[in-house]
């Protein structure tokens, strides 16, 4: 296996966890945000979701896909204490999740030891390649849905992946 077919694998895995976990969420419970997270489901999956799009896009090449208006929604540094739309439904939020890891693999397919347009740099680590953009976005969106799980046990939701 080649490590653009281990890469794609990884998004592939990782970003099914992510539905089934939020298949696993209520409306209700996409919305709560307990004592101590600033954020919720709803928002995290948003984030995952314009993170990994703008990543690729914006290093790789080409348009990404990600409506305007979910930059106030769903950038780093923003809260749904702060909203001033309304967000997307978690149905919407879903169904783009759903085709984002097909359209990346499509669109960079071929791709992923290209240079990326200019270097990326988070704290001391320095990213290069789409490659390194992609690993680090599969890796984002882990941590995500890790306090996905924390925002779920603090609601006091025992099985994590039933609603």
């Amino acid at each position: 296996m080649t490590n653009e077919q281990l890469l794609f694998k990884q998004m592939g895995f990782v970003r099914s966890r992510t539905l089934k976990m939020l298949d696993a969420t209520t409306d209700e419970l996409a919305d709560q945000m307990p004592s101590g997270f600033r954020n919720s489901i709803r928002w995290n999956a948003g984030h995952i979701f314009l993170t990994q799009d703008t990543l690729m896009y914006s290093f790789g090449g080409g348009d990404h896909q990600v409506p305007e208006h979910y930059f106030s929604l769903f950038e780093m540094h923003t809260s749904p204490l702060d909203w001033k739309l309304d967000p997307p439904s978690l149905t919407e939020l879903e169904e783009r999740l759903s085709t984002q890891a097909d359209r990346i693999r499509r669109d960079f397919s071929g791709k992923l030891d290209e240079k990326i347009i200019r270097p990326f740099q988070i704290g001391d680590y320095r990213l290069e390649t789409l490659a390194e953009v992609l690993a680090f976005a599969n890796w984002h969106e882990g941590l995500h849905q890790g306090v996905i799980n924390g925002l779920k046990r603090a609601c006091g939701v025992e099985n994590l992946w039933e609603k």
